[in-house]
Protein backbone atom coordinates (compact mmCIF):
# COMPACT_ATOMS: atom_id res chain seq x y z
CA UNK A 1 0.00 0.00 0.00
CA UNK A 2 0.98 3.61 -0.43
CA UNK A 3 2.90 4.80 2.64
CA UNK A 4 1.10 7.15 5.01
CA UNK A 5 -2.51 6.17 4.17
CA UNK A 6 -4.96 4.23 6.30
CA UNK A 7 -4.98 0.54 5.46
CA UNK A 8 -7.69 -0.78 7.80
CA UNK A 9 -11.30 -0.34 8.91
CA UNK A 10 -11.98 0.78 12.48
CA UNK A 11 -13.50 -2.31 14.18
CA UNK A 12 -15.01 -0.15 16.94
CA UNK A 13 -17.30 1.62 14.47
CA UNK A 14 -17.98 -1.43 12.29
CA UNK A 15 -20.64 -4.12 12.89
CA UNK A 16 -19.85 -6.47 15.78
CA UNK A 17 -20.41 -10.22 15.97
CA UNK A 18 -22.17 -12.57 18.36
CA UNK A 19 -20.12 -15.79 18.55
CA UNK A 20 -21.28 -19.06 20.05
CA UNK A 21 -18.73 -20.39 22.54
CA UNK A 22 -20.63 -23.61 23.28
CA UNK A 23 -22.97 -24.78 26.07
CA UNK A 24 -25.46 -22.05 25.25
CA UNK A 25 -22.99 -19.23 25.85
CA UNK A 26 -22.31 -16.35 23.44
CA UNK A 27 -19.64 -13.68 23.19
CA UNK A 28 -20.34 -10.25 21.73
CA UNK A 29 -17.19 -8.69 20.34
CA UNK A 30 -15.51 -6.69 17.59
CA UNK A 31 -14.89 -8.41 14.27
CA UNK A 32 -11.50 -8.88 12.61
CA UNK A 33 -11.88 -6.91 9.36
CA UNK A 34 -9.10 -7.49 6.82
CA UNK A 35 -6.67 -4.74 5.91
CA UNK A 36 -5.90 -3.11 2.58
CA UNK A 37 -2.78 -4.84 1.26
CA UNK A 38 -2.15 -3.05 -2.07
CA UNK A 39 -2.78 0.24 -3.87
CA UNK A 40 -3.94 3.67 -2.74
CA UNK A 41 -7.20 5.63 -2.55
CA UNK A 42 -7.41 5.76 -6.35
CA UNK A 43 -6.48 2.21 -7.35
CA UNK A 44 -7.96 0.49 -4.29
CA UNK A 45 -10.38 3.01 -2.70
CA UNK A 46 -12.05 2.77 0.67
CA UNK A 47 -15.56 1.30 0.74
CA UNK A 48 -18.19 4.02 0.37
CA UNK A 49 -19.64 3.27 3.82
CA UNK A 50 -16.51 4.63 5.53
CA UNK A 51 -17.45 7.81 7.51
CA UNK A 52 -21.16 7.19 6.75
CA UNK A 53 -23.85 5.25 8.66
CA UNK A 54 -24.53 1.63 7.69
CA UNK A 55 -28.30 1.36 7.22
CA UNK A 56 -28.69 -2.38 6.63
CA UNK A 57 -26.70 -5.65 6.57
CA UNK A 58 -27.35 -8.76 4.48
CA UNK A 59 -25.77 -11.74 2.70
CA UNK A 60 -26.08 -12.28 -1.04
CA UNK A 61 -24.36 -14.78 -3.35
CA UNK A 62 -21.65 -15.64 -0.84
CA UNK A 63 -20.91 -11.98 -0.10
CA UNK A 64 -21.62 -9.80 2.92
CA UNK A 65 -23.48 -6.64 1.95
CA UNK A 66 -24.03 -3.20 3.46
CA UNK A 67 -26.46 -0.43 2.58
CA UNK A 68 -25.15 3.09 3.17
CA UNK A 69 -26.88 6.17 1.81
CA UNK A 70 -27.40 5.60 -1.91
CA UNK A 71 -24.72 2.90 -2.14
CA UNK A 72 -24.84 -0.88 -1.97
CA UNK A 73 -21.53 -2.51 -1.02
CA UNK A 74 -20.70 -6.23 -1.28
CA UNK A 75 -17.56 -7.87 0.15
CA UNK A 76 -15.20 -10.14 -1.76
CA UNK A 77 -16.83 -13.39 -2.83
CA UNK A 78 -16.24 -16.05 -0.19
CA UNK A 79 -14.33 -13.58 2.00
CA UNK A 80 -17.01 -11.92 4.10
CA UNK A 81 -14.75 -9.61 6.13
CA UNK A 82 -12.75 -8.26 3.18
CA UNK A 83 -13.84 -5.08 1.36
CA UNK A 84 -10.54 -4.44 -0.49
CA UNK A 85 -9.45 -5.36 -4.02
CA UNK A 86 -7.05 -8.25 -4.54
CA UNK A 87 -4.70 -6.22 -6.75
CA UNK A 88 -4.38 -2.60 -7.80
CA UNK A 89 -3.46 -3.52 -11.38
CA UNK A 90 -6.60 -5.35 -12.59
CA UNK A 91 -10.17 -6.10 -11.56
CA UNK A 92 -10.93 -9.69 -10.61
CA UNK A 93 -14.34 -11.38 -10.54
CA UNK A 94 -14.24 -11.88 -6.77
CA UNK A 95 -13.39 -8.25 -5.95
CA UNK A 96 -15.79 -6.21 -3.78
CA UNK A 97 -18.73 -4.49 -5.49
CA UNK A 98 -19.56 -0.86 -4.65
CA UNK A 99 -22.39 0.68 -6.70
CA UNK A 100 -24.18 4.00 -6.31
CA UNK A 101 -27.90 4.25 -7.14
CA UNK A 102 -29.36 7.33 -8.79
CA UNK A 103 -32.82 8.61 -9.67
CA UNK A 104 -34.98 11.69 -10.19
CA UNK A 105 -35.43 12.09 -6.43
CA UNK A 106 -32.79 11.90 -3.69
CA UNK A 107 -32.15 8.21 -3.05
CA UNK A 108 -31.62 6.75 0.42
CA UNK A 109 -31.60 2.97 0.43
CA UNK A 110 -33.01 1.33 3.57
CA UNK A 111 -33.14 -2.47 3.13
CA UNK A 112 -32.98 -5.27 0.55
CA UNK A 113 -34.71 -8.54 -0.30
CA UNK A 114 -33.17 -11.21 -2.58
CA UNK A 115 -35.03 -12.87 -5.46
CA UNK A 116 -34.10 -15.48 -8.05
CA UNK A 117 -33.37 -12.73 -10.60
CA UNK A 118 -31.43 -10.33 -8.40
CA UNK A 119 -31.35 -8.22 -5.27
CA UNK A 120 -34.25 -5.78 -4.76
CA UNK A 121 -33.12 -2.50 -3.16
CA UNK A 122 -35.80 -0.50 -1.36
CA UNK A 123 -35.67 3.27 -0.94
CA UNK A 124 -38.43 5.54 0.32
CA UNK A 125 -39.94 6.27 -3.10
CA UNK A 126 -38.30 3.82 -5.55
CA UNK A 127 -37.23 0.20 -5.84
CA UNK A 128 -34.16 -0.98 -7.74
CA UNK A 129 -32.85 -4.33 -8.91
CA UNK A 130 -29.19 -5.29 -8.55
CA UNK A 131 -28.54 -8.01 -11.09
CA UNK A 132 -26.08 -9.29 -13.69
CA UNK A 133 -26.29 -10.59 -17.24
CA UNK A 134 -23.48 -13.02 -16.49
CA UNK A 135 -23.45 -16.22 -14.47
CA UNK A 136 -20.92 -14.58 -12.16
CA UNK A 137 -21.69 -11.51 -10.08
CA UNK A 138 -18.57 -9.37 -10.36
CA UNK A 139 -17.66 -5.65 -10.33
CA UNK A 140 -17.62 -5.70 -14.15
CA UNK A 141 -21.02 -7.39 -14.64
CA UNK A 142 -23.09 -5.99 -11.75
CA UNK A 143 -25.70 -3.38 -12.63
CA UNK A 144 -28.57 -1.58 -10.92
CA UNK A 145 -31.80 -0.70 -12.75
CA UNK A 146 -34.90 1.14 -11.59
CA UNK A 147 -37.65 -1.43 -11.06
CA UNK A 148 -40.71 0.44 -9.69
CA UNK A 149 -41.82 3.65 -7.98
CA UNK A 150 -43.82 2.86 -4.86
CA UNK A 151 -43.63 4.60 -1.52
CA UNK A 152 -42.57 2.31 1.34
CA UNK A 153 -41.86 2.83 5.01
CA UNK A 154 -38.13 3.31 5.70
CA UNK A 155 -38.25 1.83 9.21
CA UNK A 156 -40.04 -1.50 8.58
CA UNK A 157 -38.21 -3.96 6.34
CA UNK A 158 -39.89 -5.64 3.40
CA UNK A 159 -40.46 -9.39 3.72
CA UNK A 160 -40.59 -12.29 1.30
CA UNK A 161 -43.88 -14.18 0.86
CA UNK A 162 -42.18 -17.01 -1.02
CA UNK A 163 -42.75 -15.92 -4.63
CA UNK A 164 -43.34 -12.21 -3.96
CA UNK A 165 -42.36 -9.38 -1.64
CA UNK A 166 -44.53 -7.45 0.80
CA UNK A 167 -43.86 -3.99 2.24
CA UNK A 168 -45.89 -1.38 4.08
CA UNK A 169 -46.77 2.19 3.15
CA UNK A 170 -48.26 4.58 5.67
CA UNK A 171 -50.90 7.28 5.37
CA UNK A 172 -51.49 9.84 8.15
CA UNK A 173 -54.04 7.50 9.79
CA UNK A 174 -53.60 3.94 8.51
CA UNK A 175 -51.08 1.44 7.18
CA UNK A 176 -51.36 -0.35 3.85
CA UNK A 177 -49.64 -3.62 2.96
CA UNK A 178 -48.49 -3.91 -0.66
CA UNK A 179 -47.23 -6.94 -2.56
CA UNK A 180 -44.75 -6.95 -5.45
CA UNK A 181 -45.40 -9.81 -7.89
CA UNK A 182 -43.56 -11.19 -10.91
CA UNK A 183 -40.27 -9.44 -10.17
CA UNK A 184 -37.95 -9.65 -13.17
CA UNK A 185 -35.20 -7.70 -14.86
CA UNK A 186 -37.16 -7.31 -18.11
CA UNK A 187 -40.39 -5.57 -17.04
CA UNK A 188 -41.81 -3.71 -14.05
CA UNK A 189 -43.37 -5.89 -11.34
CA UNK A 190 -47.07 -6.10 -10.63
CA UNK A 191 -48.38 -4.48 -7.46
CA UNK A 192 -51.34 -5.54 -5.30
CA UNK A 193 -52.81 -3.76 -2.28
CA UNK A 194 -53.41 -6.59 0.21
CA UNK A 195 -55.24 -4.28 2.62
CA UNK A 196 -57.82 -3.05 0.10
CA UNK A 197 -60.45 -5.24 1.87
CA UNK A 198 -59.67 -3.66 5.26
CA UNK A 199 -58.33 -0.17 4.50
CA UNK A 200 -58.90 1.13 8.04
CA UNK A 201 -57.90 -1.93 10.07
CA UNK A 202 -54.17 -1.36 10.63
CA UNK A 203 -53.13 1.84 12.46
CA UNK A 204 -50.40 4.10 11.14
CA UNK A 205 -48.13 3.40 14.11
CA UNK A 206 -47.21 -0.28 13.46
CA UNK A 207 -43.47 -0.91 13.49
CA UNK A 208 -43.12 -4.71 13.32
CA UNK A 209 -43.65 -6.87 10.20
CA UNK A 210 -42.94 -10.61 10.31
CA UNK A 211 -43.90 -13.44 7.95
CA UNK A 212 -44.01 -17.23 7.95
CA UNK A 213 -43.85 -18.60 4.41
CA UNK A 214 -44.56 -22.12 5.71
CA UNK A 215 -47.81 -21.03 7.39
CA UNK A 216 -48.68 -18.30 4.86
CA UNK A 217 -49.12 -15.72 7.61
CA UNK A 218 -48.07 -12.06 7.81
CA UNK A 219 -48.10 -10.49 11.27
CA UNK A 220 -47.97 -6.76 12.00
CA UNK A 221 -47.75 -5.12 15.40
CA UNK A 222 -46.63 -2.07 17.31
CA UNK A 223 -44.09 -2.07 20.12
CA UNK A 224 -45.83 -1.13 23.35
CA UNK A 225 -49.32 -2.12 22.16
CA UNK A 226 -51.29 -5.37 22.62
CA UNK A 227 -52.84 -5.83 19.17
CA UNK A 228 -51.45 -7.96 16.33
CA UNK A 229 -52.92 -7.65 12.83
CA UNK A 230 -52.49 -10.83 10.85
CA UNK A 231 -53.05 -11.73 7.22
CA UNK A 232 -53.44 -15.37 6.20
CA UNK A 233 -53.39 -16.44 2.56
CA UNK A 234 -53.33 -19.57 0.44
CA UNK A 235 -52.09 -19.79 -3.13
CA UNK A 236 -53.71 -22.44 -5.32
CA UNK A 237 -51.28 -21.62 -8.11
CA UNK A 238 -48.82 -18.90 -9.01
CA UNK A 239 -51.64 -16.75 -10.39
CA UNK A 240 -54.53 -17.65 -8.06
CA UNK A 241 -54.94 -16.93 -4.36
CA UNK A 242 -57.99 -18.65 -2.89
CA UNK A 243 -57.76 -17.33 0.69
CA UNK A 244 -57.35 -13.68 1.76
CA UNK A 245 -58.09 -13.42 5.47
CA UNK A 246 -57.43 -10.58 7.92
CA UNK A 247 -57.99 -10.81 11.67
CA UNK A 248 -56.80 -9.16 14.88
CA UNK A 249 -55.24 -10.75 17.96
CA UNK A 250 -54.90 -9.21 21.39
CA UNK A 251 -51.80 -10.29 23.29
CA UNK A 252 -51.70 -10.88 27.05
CA UNK A 253 -49.36 -7.92 27.53
CA UNK A 254 -47.73 -5.30 25.33
CA UNK A 255 -45.49 -6.30 22.44
CA UNK A 256 -41.71 -6.07 22.57
CA UNK A 257 -40.80 -8.42 19.71
CA UNK A 258 -42.36 -11.17 17.59
CA UNK A 259 -41.05 -13.93 15.33
CA UNK A 260 -42.06 -17.24 13.72
CA UNK A 261 -40.36 -20.60 14.20
CA UNK A 262 -41.78 -23.62 12.31
CA UNK A 263 -45.54 -23.66 13.07
CA UNK A 264 -45.28 -21.46 16.15
CA UNK A 265 -45.54 -17.70 16.62
CA UNK A 266 -43.49 -16.32 19.50
CA UNK A 267 -44.24 -12.96 21.09
CA UNK A 268 -42.05 -11.27 23.69
CA UNK A 269 -44.42 -9.19 25.82
CA UNK A 270 -44.37 -7.23 29.05
CA UNK A 271 -47.00 -6.35 31.63
CA UNK A 272 -45.02 -3.30 32.74
CA UNK A 273 -43.02 -5.23 35.34
CA UNK A 274 -42.35 -8.72 34.00
CA UNK A 275 -41.29 -9.92 30.55
CA UNK A 276 -42.77 -13.12 29.09
CA UNK A 277 -42.09 -15.17 25.98
CA UNK A 278 -45.45 -16.46 24.77
CA UNK A 279 -45.87 -19.14 22.10
CA UNK A 280 -48.90 -19.67 19.86
CA UNK A 281 -49.24 -22.94 17.97
CA UNK A 282 -50.77 -21.96 14.63
CA UNK A 283 -51.56 -25.56 13.67
CA UNK A 284 -55.27 -26.44 13.70
CA UNK A 285 -54.86 -29.03 16.44
CA UNK A 286 -52.12 -30.48 18.58
CA UNK A 287 -51.46 -34.22 18.44
CA UNK A 288 -50.26 -34.01 22.04
CA UNK A 289 -53.12 -31.78 23.19
CA UNK A 290 -54.64 -32.04 26.64
CA UNK A 291 -58.24 -32.14 25.43
CA UNK A 292 -59.09 -35.59 24.06
CA UNK A 293 -62.44 -36.51 22.53
CA UNK A 294 -63.89 -40.04 22.78
CA UNK A 295 -63.24 -40.35 19.03
CA UNK A 296 -59.52 -39.73 19.59
CA UNK A 297 -59.11 -36.15 18.33
CA UNK A 298 -56.83 -34.00 20.45
CA UNK A 299 -56.42 -30.27 20.82
CA UNK A 300 -55.26 -27.68 23.32
CA UNK A 301 -57.25 -25.23 25.40
CA UNK A 302 -57.81 -21.68 24.17
CA UNK A 303 -56.38 -19.68 27.08
CA UNK A 304 -53.72 -17.02 27.27
CA UNK A 305 -50.68 -17.94 29.38
CA UNK A 306 -52.08 -21.46 29.92
CA UNK A 307 -50.15 -23.64 32.35
CA UNK A 308 -50.64 -27.36 32.94
CA UNK A 309 -50.80 -28.83 36.45
CA UNK A 310 -49.54 -25.89 38.52
CA UNK A 311 -48.38 -26.41 42.10
CA UNK A 312 -51.27 -26.79 44.56
CA UNK A 313 -51.88 -27.53 48.23
CA UNK A 314 -54.93 -28.97 49.97
CA UNK A 315 -56.35 -27.86 53.32
CA UNK A 316 -58.45 -30.67 54.84
CA UNK A 317 -59.90 -28.37 57.48
CA UNK A 318 -61.52 -26.08 54.92
CA UNK A 319 -61.76 -28.67 52.14
CA UNK A 320 -60.16 -26.24 49.71
CA UNK A 321 -57.30 -26.53 47.22
CA UNK A 322 -54.98 -23.55 46.82
CA UNK A 323 -53.42 -23.11 43.38
CA UNK A 324 -50.20 -21.11 43.04
CA UNK A 325 -50.01 -19.02 39.87
CA UNK A 326 -46.57 -19.13 38.16
CA UNK A 327 -47.08 -15.55 36.97
CA UNK A 328 -48.70 -12.28 37.95
CA UNK A 329 -52.34 -11.50 37.25
CA UNK A 330 -52.98 -9.84 33.89
CA UNK A 331 -55.24 -6.80 34.32
CA UNK A 332 -58.71 -6.97 32.75
CA UNK A 333 -58.37 -10.71 32.08
CA UNK A 334 -60.53 -13.49 33.58
CA UNK A 335 -58.52 -16.14 35.39
CA UNK A 336 -59.79 -19.62 34.45
CA UNK A 337 -59.25 -23.11 35.84
CA UNK A 338 -60.14 -26.14 33.71
CA UNK A 339 -60.36 -29.43 35.63
CA UNK A 340 -60.08 -32.69 33.67
CA UNK A 341 -60.89 -36.07 35.16
CA UNK A 342 -63.84 -37.92 36.65
CA UNK A 343 -65.60 -34.59 37.01
CA UNK A 344 -64.62 -32.01 34.38
CA UNK A 345 -65.41 -28.39 35.08
CA UNK A 346 -64.57 -24.80 34.17
CA UNK A 347 -64.26 -22.31 37.06
CA UNK A 348 -63.38 -18.64 37.32
CA UNK A 349 -62.00 -18.12 40.86
CA UNK A 350 -60.86 -14.81 42.29
CA UNK A 351 -57.08 -14.46 42.53
CA UNK A 352 -55.60 -13.41 45.86
CA UNK A 353 -52.89 -10.78 45.24
CA UNK A 354 -52.52 -9.43 48.78
CA UNK A 355 -49.19 -11.20 49.36
CA UNK A 356 -46.42 -9.54 47.29
CA UNK A 357 -44.83 -11.93 44.82
CA UNK A 358 -47.40 -14.67 45.49
CA UNK A 359 -50.67 -14.95 43.60
CA UNK A 360 -53.03 -17.79 44.56
CA UNK A 361 -56.57 -18.98 43.91
CA UNK A 362 -58.79 -21.28 45.99
CA UNK A 363 -61.13 -23.99 44.72
CA UNK A 364 -63.52 -26.23 46.61
CA UNK A 365 -62.61 -29.87 47.12
CA UNK A 366 -59.44 -31.95 46.94
CA UNK A 367 -57.89 -31.44 43.50
CA UNK A 368 -54.62 -33.26 44.19
CA UNK A 369 -53.92 -35.74 41.43
CA UNK A 370 -56.32 -34.03 39.04
CA UNK A 371 -55.25 -32.60 35.71
CA UNK A 372 -55.59 -28.82 35.97
CA UNK A 373 -55.06 -26.25 33.25
CA UNK A 374 -54.99 -22.59 34.25
CA UNK A 375 -54.85 -19.44 32.15
CA UNK A 376 -56.68 -16.28 31.19
CA UNK A 377 -59.86 -16.30 29.14
CA UNK A 378 -60.17 -14.43 25.85
CA UNK A 379 -63.01 -14.04 23.35
CA UNK A 380 -62.94 -15.04 19.71
CA UNK A 381 -65.35 -12.78 17.81
CA UNK A 382 -66.37 -12.96 14.15
CA UNK A 383 -68.54 -10.13 12.79
CA UNK A 384 -70.49 -11.45 9.83
CA UNK A 385 -70.99 -9.08 6.90
CA UNK A 386 -74.45 -8.27 5.55
CA UNK A 387 -75.80 -11.40 3.86
CA UNK A 388 -76.94 -11.18 0.23
CA UNK A 389 -77.75 -13.58 -2.54
CA UNK A 390 -74.82 -13.44 -4.91
CA UNK A 391 -73.70 -14.76 -8.25
CA UNK A 392 -70.28 -15.40 -9.71
CA UNK A 393 -69.38 -13.65 -12.94
CA UNK A 394 -66.20 -14.78 -14.71
CA UNK A 395 -62.69 -14.50 -13.21
CA UNK A 396 -64.17 -15.24 -9.76
CA UNK A 397 -65.91 -11.86 -9.54
CA UNK A 398 -68.70 -11.91 -6.95
CA UNK A 399 -71.78 -9.73 -7.54
CA UNK A 400 -74.14 -9.21 -4.58
CA UNK A 401 -77.84 -8.62 -5.19
CA UNK A 402 -78.50 -5.78 -2.73
CA UNK A 403 -81.72 -4.63 -4.47
CA UNK A 404 -83.95 -7.68 -4.08
CA UNK A 405 -85.80 -8.44 -0.85
CA UNK A 406 -84.18 -11.08 1.34
CA UNK A 407 -85.57 -12.32 4.67
CA UNK A 408 -83.14 -14.61 6.51
CA UNK A 409 -85.01 -17.42 8.24
CA UNK A 410 -82.07 -19.29 9.75
CA UNK A 411 -78.32 -19.80 9.60
CA UNK A 412 -76.64 -23.18 9.32
CA UNK A 413 -73.06 -22.98 10.58
CA UNK A 414 -70.75 -25.94 10.03
CA UNK A 415 -68.13 -26.37 12.75
CA UNK A 416 -65.16 -28.59 13.27
CA UNK A 417 -63.52 -29.47 16.58
CA UNK A 418 -65.43 -27.03 18.80
CA UNK A 419 -66.93 -26.35 22.19
CA UNK A 420 -69.91 -24.10 22.95
CA UNK A 421 -70.54 -21.21 20.54
CA UNK A 422 -72.54 -18.00 21.12
CA UNK A 423 -74.49 -16.36 18.29
CA UNK A 424 -75.33 -12.73 19.08
CA UNK A 425 -78.27 -11.53 16.98
CA UNK A 426 -78.70 -7.75 16.73
CA UNK A 427 -81.85 -6.49 14.97
CA UNK A 428 -82.64 -2.80 14.52
CA UNK A 429 -85.29 -1.66 16.99
CA UNK A 430 -85.22 -4.93 18.98
CA UNK A 431 -83.13 -5.87 21.99
CA UNK A 432 -80.23 -8.08 21.01
CA UNK A 433 -80.31 -11.75 21.96
CA UNK A 434 -77.69 -14.47 22.30
CA UNK A 435 -78.24 -18.08 21.22
CA UNK A 436 -75.73 -20.48 22.81
CA UNK A 437 -75.24 -23.72 20.93
CA UNK A 438 -73.65 -26.33 23.17
CA UNK A 439 -72.34 -29.69 22.07
CA UNK A 440 -74.11 -31.64 24.80
CA UNK A 441 -76.56 -33.62 22.68
CA UNK A 442 -78.86 -36.35 24.08
CA UNK A 443 -77.37 -39.83 23.72
CA UNK A 444 -74.18 -38.34 22.22
CA UNK A 445 -72.28 -36.96 25.21
CA UNK A 446 -70.07 -39.43 27.09
CA UNK A 447 -69.95 -38.81 30.83
CA UNK A 448 -66.59 -37.62 32.23
CA UNK A 449 -65.27 -36.68 28.80
CA UNK A 450 -64.46 -33.31 27.27
CA UNK A 451 -67.64 -31.54 26.17
CA UNK A 452 -66.71 -31.10 22.50
CA UNK A 453 -67.61 -32.52 19.09
CA UNK A 454 -65.39 -33.21 16.10
CA UNK A 455 -68.04 -31.82 13.72
CA UNK A 456 -71.52 -30.34 13.94
CA UNK A 457 -74.03 -28.10 12.18
CA UNK A 458 -75.53 -25.29 14.27
CA UNK A 459 -79.01 -24.09 13.26
CA UNK A 460 -79.60 -20.49 14.41
CA UNK A 461 -83.13 -19.04 14.00
CA UNK A 462 -83.25 -15.46 12.65
CA UNK A 463 -86.37 -14.42 10.63
CA UNK A 464 -85.41 -10.84 9.75
CA UNK A 465 -84.59 -8.74 6.70
CA UNK A 466 -80.89 -8.83 5.97
CA UNK A 467 -80.50 -5.03 5.96
CA UNK A 468 -81.78 -4.86 9.56
CA UNK A 469 -79.52 -7.62 10.81
CA UNK A 470 -76.01 -7.92 12.26
CA UNK A 471 -74.60 -11.19 13.63
CA UNK A 472 -71.60 -12.01 15.79
CA UNK A 473 -70.14 -15.48 16.34
CA UNK A 474 -68.39 -15.63 19.71
CA UNK A 475 -66.26 -18.25 21.41
CA UNK A 476 -65.85 -17.26 25.06
CA UNK A 477 -64.92 -20.55 26.75
CA UNK A 478 -61.57 -22.34 27.17
CA UNK A 479 -62.59 -24.67 24.34
CA UNK A 480 -61.72 -24.02 20.68
CA UNK A 481 -64.18 -22.94 17.99
CA UNK A 482 -63.49 -24.11 14.44
CA UNK A 483 -65.72 -22.54 11.76
CA UNK A 484 -65.79 -24.47 8.49
CA UNK A 485 -68.68 -22.92 6.55
CA UNK A 486 -71.95 -21.03 6.67
CA UNK A 487 -75.23 -21.24 4.73
CA UNK A 488 -78.43 -19.28 5.08
CA UNK A 489 -82.04 -20.13 4.32
CA UNK A 490 -84.73 -17.54 3.71
CA UNK A 491 -87.26 -15.94 1.43
CA UNK A 492 -85.87 -14.22 -1.66
CA UNK A 493 -88.00 -11.91 -3.83
CA UNK A 494 -86.69 -9.99 -6.84
CA UNK A 495 -89.75 -7.67 -6.81
CA UNK A 496 -90.01 -7.98 -10.60
CA UNK A 497 -87.09 -5.57 -11.07
CA UNK A 498 -85.38 -5.35 -14.44
CA UNK A 499 -81.67 -4.69 -14.46
CA UNK A 500 -79.72 -3.20 -17.32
Amino acid sequence: TKPGISDELDPATMPHVLVSTGNGNFEYKQYDWKKRLVGDDDTNPKPSFVDFPIEHMFFYRNRMGFISGQNVILSKAGDLNNFWNTTAQAATDDDPIDISVGGKKPIFLHYVQPTSVGLVLYSTYEQFLLTTDSDILSPRSAKVNTMSNYECDPNVEAVSLGISHAFISKTPLYTRLFELLEISGDSPPLMADITNYVPELIPQSVDSLKVSTALNIVSLGETGKSDLYQYRFLNRSRDERVVNSWYKWQLAGTLLYQFFDASTLYAVVTDGTNVYVQSYDIAQSNEEGFLTLPTGEKTDVCLDMFNVNPHRTYNAATDKTTIELPYDVIPNKTFTVLTLGDISSVQYPTVNTTTPGSHTAELDGDLRGKNLIIGFLYDMTVDLPTLYKYRQSGDNNIINDDVSSLIIHRLKVKTGLSGPVDYKINIKGIDSRTDTVTVTMPNEYNLNNVNMQASATHVVPIFQRTENLSIQIVGNTPFPVSLLGLDWEGKFNQRFYRRG
